[in-house]
């Protein structure tokens, strides 16, 4: 078993790798600052692990070059147009609080399609793992709820390939890939 050194405390770790959108560093703030006005924050995410998973595997005791490789392979075979982002709603489980969209734009749907596809088609998606868009901004252990918060709003004009070194609350950007405009937009005279 693979293990980390954290202030001299040993922490087991396992592997898991992710495609996401990430916010632009604007938007995140602006999204921690959401997260930051929760009376009982009790385990955030950090800004720079803010994301929307699109596609994930299953955690790993050590992470294998071969997974990596594949993951890698996939990302490089998407063709997908930017994705217009909107977060509106805040919810809570009674495991964590995320920021929700109200519903989900084509770009988003074609493109998490696209991924999960591939990685079905591999093997390596998560069992039991199904896309609901969000982004989970704390780990608490409260109520549940849902409300209505000014959107944080931007386009998302990349997806990455994320490694998450679970257990010291990790993570390494593998791979990105651009979202290009595939329309032109028409004007009329």
């Amino acid at each position: 078993m693979r293990t980390l050194f954290e202030s001299e405390v040993i922490v087991d770790v396992l592997h898991r790798l992710f495609f996401a959108l990430k916010p632009p560093v604007r938007e995140g703030r602006l999204i921690g600052l959401v997260r930051d006005q929760m009376a009982e924050v009790h385990t955030p995410v950090s800004n720079d692990r803010l994301h929307m998973t699109l596609t994930i595997t299953n955690d790993y005791r050590r992470l294998d070059d071969a997974l990596v490789d594949r993951m890698m392979a996939i990302g490089e075979t998407i063709q997908g147009e930017p994705v217009p982002v909107r977060l509106d709603r805040l919810s809570g489980s009674m495991k964590s609080v995320a920021l929700r969209p109200t519903g989900q734009p084509r770009e988003l749907a074609d493109l998490q399609r696209q991924l999960g596809k591939l990685t079905d088609y591999w093997g390596i998606t998560r069992a039991e793992w199904t896309f609901n868009p969000h982004m989970t901004l704390l780990y608490w252990a409260g109520q549940p709820f849902i409300r209505p918060v000014a959107p944080t709003e931007w386009r998302a004009e990349e997806f990455v390939l994320i490694h998450s070194v679970v257990g010291a609350t990790r993570h390494n950007v593998l791979g990105h890939w651009p979202l290009v405009q595939r329309q032109q937009s028409l004007s009329l005279f």
